[in-house]
């Protein structure tokens, strides 16, 4: 079986200069063709809502319908699609919204007023369905995670609602609020103080914000639970942003596991901020893409100062250890006039679309802290798409008027011949190597033929239109050099 080597890292290259990892094409869409019902209350919100492929064809979307005007009202609701791209919202016969039908789900256990939102679902191998939402019962001193199952995906049963699988720190089992949050004590002047059933530390292992997502490790057994662990922060460190909804807490991500969904494992801290992010830089969400090998983290990157809310892809191979070389960015927001001027959230999972990726996102043009940014008069938030072609989320690209060139570490080559997905305005050539880094006679790379186009299998080809087709099964190099363009893959 041919392997494709992708350059997210550096694993597979024994050189490398004058080559930038650089995001591939992105295609915004806009508006993303959603049905709109009253029942949405003004503000349909897809970020950590879960986009679940259905067996026998076609996509469900579980998200949150949020009350814009009046008393706080969230509910979990339900879109249906054929393709993933055309979506309407069925009556569901479970709640009644302005005397009329809607498409909300109401778990059992639950009331019409319990304020459920951000519905993490998943349709499990033995056919069972799962979900997990936040509860946020401020009311009644609660803020936890909470945990359903369902037999059709559209029927739910809480498993135990008073089970709290991770709290947020307003809970009153924590009792912190922006101001306190990650101190060592609950706070003592919590008005739900009296009513704590929980040893405080296993209350703090709990902790986490909201923008939680949730995944099934089929190949380990597992789920995944992807958090936002929050870290005090205060004026002395530099990096306290006075004006954010939260001005003492740090957010960045860290990932739970759980045999069960029930019972999760002690934080694992995944992504900080570093010495190369700006000073005021945190992490809002991560959400997963699994590819090959690969997962491709969705990432939110959060510009706390700025109070922008960025996708940015970062990359790993066994979930445990992250990279981020990109650092920006993937889904362009728009100008000061455009929905997304300011935010960009995501949902669970890309869907496919043949040759593409269809991203749906929750753009807006106000600022994290809900205040209008310069030059915008009236809030906006819409459910966005955007799509990008398969295999092409990062590649390399040359410096600028300059050749760049990589040699990949000695293989098997086991492809019939290799190819390169790439995007060449100017020349790719290539040079077939021993496996002691000499040039094989006739691929030279002066013999190559060069490439030019846009393809994602593009042929290395040699004079006399020679392939490497010879060479299946022996250990080899390969060393490319590429002027004006970009690199995505190779298929050895």
């Amino acid at each position: 079986m041919s392997r494709r080597v992708f350059f997210y890292d550096d694993q597979d290259l024994a050189a490398m200069h004058n080559l930038n990892l650089v995001y591939g094409p992105v295609h915004k869409l806009g508006l993303a063709d959603m049905e709109y019902r009253d029942c949405d209350q003004g503000r349909p919100n897809i970020f950590c809502g879960s986009v679940v492929p259905l067996p026998a064809g076609g996509y469900r979307l579980y998200y949150s319908s949020i009350a814009v005007d009046g008393p706080k009202n969230f509910q979990l609701a339900l879109a249906e699609s054929a393709d993933g791209v055309t979506w309407t919202k069925p009556d569901l016969g479970q709640i009644q919204y302005q005397d009329g039908e809607t498409n909300w789900i109401l778990p059992e256990g639950l009331t019409a007023e319990h304020n459920p939102t951000q519905p993490q679902v998943m349709l499990l191998p033995d056919g069972s369905w799962r979900m997990w939402f936040w509860w946020h019962g401020h009311e009644f001193g609660r803020c936890i995670y909470v945990a359903a199952e369902s037999d059709d995906g559209i029927n739910w049963r809480c498993i135990d609602l008073e089970m709290p699988h991770i709290m947020h720190p307003s809970d009153r089992e924590l009792g912190q609020n922006a101001l306190v949050v990650g101190l060592t004590d609950a706070s003592a002047e919590d008005k739900f103080a009296d009513q704590r059933t929980m040893d405080f530390m296993e209350a703090k292992r709990l902790r986490s914000n909201d923008a939680n997502f949730m995944y099934y490790n089929e190949e380990d057994g597992l789920f995944e639970l992807y958090q936002v662990w929050l870290m005090p922060v205060d004026e002395d460190t530099g990096r306290m942003t006075p004006h954010d909804n939260a001005p003492y807490v740090l957010r960045t991500i860290a990932r739970r596991e759980s045999p069960d969904g029930i019972i999760w494992s002690d934080p694992e801290m995944l992504i900080l901020a570093d010495e190369h992010d700006p000073l005021h830089q945190q992490f809002y969400y991560l959400a997963l893409h699994r590819e090959g090998p690969w997962n491709i983290g969705l990432l939110g990157n959060y510009r706390c100062w700025e109070q922008t809310m960025d996708l940015e892809l970062c990359f790993s191979r066994d979930t445990h250890h992250w990279i981020r070389p990109l650092r920006g960015g993937w889904i362009p927001r728009g100008g000061v006039d455009e929905i997304d001027y300011m935010s960009v959230y995501p949902t669970s999972h890309l869907i496919d679309r043949g040759d593409t990726w269809l991203v749906l996102y929750n753009g807006g043009n106000i600022k994290h802290n809900r205040k209008l940014p310069e030059g915008v008069a009236e809030r906006r938030q819409e459910i966005m798409a955007a799509e990008a072609p398969k295999g092409r989320f990062a590649g390399l690209k040359p410096s600028e008027r300059a050749v760049g060139s990589l040699i990949l570490k000695r293989f098997n080559q086991s492809a019939e011949c290799i190819t390169v997905d790439a995007d060449i305005k100017g020349r790719l050539q290539a040079e077939l190597r021993d496996p002691y880094d000499r040039p094989l006679p006739g691929y030279e790379l002066n013999s190559c033929v060069p490439i030019t186009g846009d393809s994602a299998s593009h042929v290395l080809t040699w004079e006399g239109g020679r392939t490497t087709a010879d060479y299946r099964y022996d250990v080899v190099g390969l060393r490319i050099e590429i002027e004006d363009g970009t690199v995505y893959s190779v298929e050895t």
